[in-house]
């Protein structure tokens, strides 16, 4: 996922696996086709049928980008799998099954959710599922969404996309260091490096551990994972770096990182992402999660990214305030299961 704050962060995924994108149908009932990402060879395409406006903010991942997605988690971590779902170990209560592993939702439908949610399945599982696209306005401030950028509302055309879609301060910080700052891809080994150093700095910031550079590597080899890298030109320094995916109609990046520069590399890497996602035709760039007029949030609306929210399904509720407050007071103990 992206960064939390302009300053650079990391989108932490969290959740599940399918194929390539899908679209959900008119009603929001059956089985979500899936956001899509970089487009592979032979992938299965999203149906072309529209279901209303704003609806391809909806986009979900296929079947088959969640198949490996999921599988490359397994593959690191060691965990089972169970049909569709991972059994992930959980720190605060028995192993629950997730869809797209240590993603920022799950990309289930909303009814396959609520299935699961009244009884469907033993075992625990916890869901954010994709809803349907709000006005920022009708959203209360501090909730969880994901930042989607509807590629297709400019007919795929780059240059009315960076004079319409960008905000002004992106466009003049663009062009006031991209004489210090260059964007490129890089496939190599030191690409590599450079995105895993950026996202420990992320990661660092939050407080949260870093995922092993395996997994980062397993996915990238699995799904065409593609790195896009911001380095000084004089030093060749990385200030900013992410990896994106494409999956179908869906370009996704669920990682990002970048220094704490006073000039911003990050716009640079940003806009590189769109324009990179406009020249493959993808329809909707997703750029992760984040909290609703977070800084992290307004940084990727002034790319002209809107907010879908998520909602949260579980069958198995933590319930973590009341069974961990007395670990706030001096002395106690954490509760045990």
């Amino acid at each position: 996922m992206l960064p939390e704050d302009r300053r650079g962060a990391a989108t932490a995924p969290d959740a599940e696996g399918g194929d390539r994108a899908t679209r959900p149908e008119r009603n929001g009932s059956g089985p979500d086709p899936g956001p899509a990402g970089i487009e592979k060879a032979g992938s299965d395409q999203a149906s072309s049928e529209k279901a209303g406006p704003g609806s391809n903010l909806s986009l979900r991942h296929g079947p088959e980008f969640v198949a490996e997605w999921g599988a490359a988690y397994r593959k690191v971590y060691r965990w089972r799998r169970d049909g569709r779902f991972s059994v992930v170990p959980s720190l605060f209560a028995a192993p629950v099954r997730s869809y797209l592993p240590g993603l920022a939702y799950s990309d289930l439908g909303v009814e396959e959710a609520l299935a699961l949610e009244i009884g469907g399945g033993g075992g625990g599982f916890h869901l954010r599922v994709l809803d349907r696209p709000e006005p920022e306005e009708s959203l209360p401030p501090g909730v969880p969404v994901v930042s989607r950028l509807d590629l297709s509302a400019f007919g795929h055309d780059l240059d009315l996309v960076r004079r319409r879609g960008l905000r002004p301060a992106v466009r003049q910080s663009v062009r006031r260091f991209r004489a210090r700052y260059r964007v490129s891809e890089e496939s190599g080994p030191e690409g590599f490096t450079a995105l895993m150093a950026m996202l420990r700095l992320a990661f660092a910031r939050h407080g949260s551990p870093l995922p092993p550079a395996a997994l980062f590597a397993s996915l990238r080899s699995a799904l065409d994972g593609r790195l896009a890298v911001v380095r000084d030109r004089r030093s060749g320094e990385v200030a900013a770096a992410a990896l994106w995916f494409r999956d179908g109609p869906l370009a996704w990046t669920p990682w990002s990182g970048m220094r704490r520069e006073p000039d911003r590399p990050g716009a640079l890497l940003f806009r590189s992402l769109v324009e990179q996602a406009v020249q493959a035709g993808v329809e909707v760039l997703d750029f992760g999660r984040s909290a609703l007029g977070s800084g992290c949030y307004r940084f990727k609306r002034s790319f002209g990214a809107v907010p879908v929210p998520l909602r949260w399904f579980s069958r198995r509720p933590l319930d973590l305030y009341r069974r961990y407050a007395p670990a706030q007071r001096p002395g106690a103990r954490s509760p045990g299961r």
